[in-house]
């Protein structure tokens, strides 16, 4: 801001005969006192929350500058920033949780930068990408066990755990008298579901009985150098959540990325439905001041061997600079960019920055003053110096934390989990990139849930049969309901989360068929809608192409009837005209049709020879691809969006109330 300041009689003669355009082409306007006003450079980042008193310090500082924040909702500040990035139209400023993830790309190297030295040569070594610096960390939060205070003392543990013993005997006093217990079972859950965090739980469990003894220091400089292994290391490291989810405490079907799947833990833990949880000391405040029922404490990583207990931090994000701001005529905005971060990189910017994020650690290696106060529990902690960094690459992170989770649902054995990791880590391996790898971002919920795809028009069910559609260019494609096991939530999207969608490996193949036999498909689509399991068939087709309408079933006697069919603009379809459709090797008669292979779609059969070859269908073209595959496609094709897609109309129910 300018401050104010008294001007001379010529200024201000000077600045009237401007305003009463006598002033020279191109003159500055005045401001209220005569003087010109700077011409401001405009510098754009995303950020999870407002930093009002950040921004104000940046343009305090330096009046030509106009920082400007916007706000983006925590679940989509990689992939909206890495969408905006691709498509040449990313924030100045780049803000993200994965700096090794595909935004290095986009970041400019920061080496020769001054400020990149300010920084605790042990974060600076870790973030290095190639030898170059492309990102800072931002201030950071102090993680630990956070667990209800009022329900632990009214189960008689009044002095806090002491150790992993102490811990697990607090939650079984506490069970025992049904406090801070759901209906679930469940007592204890992590905050977040992102799996970086879930990752750092456990390998914070291994900190105060190995990584923070010299054996541990001496293990990850080994790692790093790949002279040594996870199974070396990290073999104990489900200890304590193995014995939590044998006493059903913890249910790791929650350690997903699944938002479905989440348990809401700051409703629970406000309403004493839940005991004990892992995250930060932001989210300890945050969780006193909702509450005037109860009192929450912090612990910090506790020993099994009355070893020292110990917390852990991170830095909330990492920022960097666009590298378009080297190309020529953007000198302004990159100079500008430059002097942001070098106020960042001072105690006074740290300082502000902290104050807005509720941070409670700098990585600056000088000291800088926090605001926020350290909890009791970890107080001896942070000034005893036992805070442990987890320093691992964020994608060999989110692969062990995946592992890990597989272990505790007992999908895999530890040390076969263990030696997975190990052989990434070591060799890596494209598939793991891939599942790890950000595909893209969703800008709403579209849901799989009770079977819906197998009934009705689904948001879901329209994006999978747009997606084949689109990549196999077909008039229609057709999606068996069955095909498709998972949602798709607000936010980042990993190709993990579209194997969770369509798990199912079965080849998509081409046909020509007359529009009778699209006709006989759909109705046979109806024929499994009431089985007496109560669980719909997963013949039930999703489309893209068309439009369909059917009469909901009303008990035995009445089964489920096609009614009508029109193209997407109402226009009739024709059942005389040859169409070229998408459908799975699968519904050709690929693995037959008895015990109901195929989903009964006979009039497709082009491969068995179980049943008599369909009549008017002619296979034009086999394909290599699975649903899978052509979700991938299409969301590389539409990398430049945030992709929704809702229901619009394309299956109609009707009812005997219609």
């Amino acid at each position: 801001m300018m401050k104010k300041r008294f001007v001379s009689l010529i200024l201000v003669c000077l600045a009237a005969f401007q305003m009463a355009g006598c002033g020279p082409a191109g003159s500055d306007p005045p401001d209220g006192d005569g003087e010109p006003v700077p011409e401001r450079v405009p510098v754009t980042m995303l950020y999870t929350i407002d930093l009002p008193n950040f921004e104000a310090l940046v343009e305090d500082t330096y009046p030509d500058i106009d920082l400007q924040i916007e706000r983006n909702a925590v679940a989509t500040i990689d992939g909206e920033s890495e969408r905006r990035l691709r498509t040449g139209h990313g924030s100045d400023i780049i803000i993200t949780t994965m700096p090794t993830g595909d935004v290095k790309d986009y970041a400019m190297d920061l080496s020769a930068q001054g400020f990149a030295s300010a920084y605790q040569a042990s974060i600076s070594q870790s973030l290095l990408i190639g030898g170059k610096t492309l990102f800072l960390p931002l201030p950071g939060q102090y993680s630990g066990y956070i667990y209800n205070a009022t329900l632990a003392s009214q189960a008689g543990v009044t002095e806090p755990p002491a150790n992993t013993g102490e811990l697990l005997s607090m939650l079984d006093a506490a069970a025992a008298r049904g406090l801070g217990i759901g209906s679930d079972g469940v007592m204890f859950a992590i905050e977040s579901n992102d799996m970086t965090t879930i990752s750092s739980y456990f390998i914070g469990t291994r900190i105060p009985d190995f990584l923070g003894q010299a054996e541990g220091v001496v293990w990850r400089d080994q790692l790093t150098k790949r002279k040594n292994t996870f199974r070396n290391g990290m073999s104990d490291c489900l200890n304590l959540s193995s014995a939590m989810v044998e006493k059903g405490y913890l249910d790791p079907a929650h350690l997903t990325t699944w938002r479905k799947n989440m348990t809401p833990v700051q409703d629970r833990m406000l309403d004493g439905t839940l005991l004990l949880t892992y995250s930060t000391v932001h989210f300890l405040n945050t969780l006193n001041a909702g509450s005037g029922q109860y009192e929450f404490a912090m612990l910090p990583f506790l020993s099994e061997e009355d070893n020292h207990p110990w917390t852990t931090a991170a830095p909330a994000a990492f920022l960097g600079l666009n590298a378009v701001l080297a190309e020529p005529g953007r000198e302004d905005v990159l100079n500008a960019a430059q002097r942001i971060l070098d106020l960042l990189s001072t105690p006074e910017g740290q300082a502000v920055f902290i104050e807005d994020s509720g941070a409670a650690q700098s990585y600056l290696a000088a000291d800088v003053p926090v605001s926020s106060k350290i909890p009791e529990g970890l107080a001896d902690c942070v000034s005893e110096g036992y805070v442990y960094n987890v320093q691992f690459p964020a994608k060999l992170l989110q692969y062990f934390g995946r592992s890990m989770v597989s272990v505790l649902s007992g999908e895999t054995a530890l040390e076969d989990a263990l030696s997975n990791v190990d052989h990434y880590f070591m060799e890596g391996d494209d598939d793991i990139e891939y599942d790890q790898s950000l595909i893209g971002i969703v800008a709403g919920d579209m849901i799989y849930e009770n079977y819906n795809v197998r009934r009705e028009e689904t948001g879901i069910g329209n994006l999978v049969a747009d997606a084949i559609r689109e990549m196999t260019q077909v008039d229609l494609a057709f999606v068996n309901g069955g095909a498709i096991r998972g949602s798709l939530y607000e936010g980042n999207v990993f190709g993990s989360d579209l194997d969770v969608v369509c798990p199912y490996d079965n080849a998509l193949v081409v046909l020509e068929v007359k529009g009778s036999v699209v006709r006989e498909m759909l109705a046979n689509g109806l024929t499994r809608l009431v089985q007496e399991n109560g669980i719909p068939g997963g013949r039930f087709l999703n489309v893209s192409g068309l439009c369909y309408s059917y009469r909901a079933p009303e008990g035995d006697d009445k089964p489920a009837e096609l009614l009508d069919i029109t193209m997407p603009d109402g226009s009739p379809f024709d059942e005389s005209k040859t169409y070229t459709i998408a459908v799975t090797s699968y519904m050709c008669g690929a693995d037959g049709y008895l015990d109901n292979n195929g989903d009964g779609f006979t009039m497709l059969n082009v491969y068995s020879d179980t049943a008599p070859l369909a009549e008017g269908v002619k296979l034009v073209r086999e394909t290599d691809k699975t649903f899978g595959d052509a979700l991938q496609l299409y969301f590389q094709a539409h990398n430049g969006e945030a992709i929704l897609v809702q229901p619009e109309g394309r299956i109609k129910v009707v009812t005997g109330n219609d």
